[in-house]
């Protein structure tokens, strides 16, 4: 079971928050709870991005990194 989180809210966002809970029919909790889920899964693709821009940086820039890669069959992008 998840455990409880407590945020604090000014008054000007907690408002905005409700009313777009309101219009999409949910509970502010729900609605929250949505956006922290959006929010996290694009954060570990960003994170996921970066990491792989560093490993092909360091491929190409590293011989030995490039002749592995060919040992293995080479990338698998387009």
């Amino acid at each position: 079971m998840a455990s409880p989180l407590s945020i604090r809210l000014d008054e000007r966002l907690r408002l905005n928050l409700e009313q777009e809970a309101a219009a999409c029919g949910i509970p502010l909790s729900q609605f929250v709870r949505d956006l922290l889920e959006t929010g996290a899964k694009r954060a570990r693709r960003d994170r996921i991005r970066r990491d792989s821009a560093r490993v092909a940086r360091y491929v190409a820039a590293t011989p030995s990194a490039q002749e592995l890669f060919e040992e293995t069959g080479g990338t698998h992008g387009a």
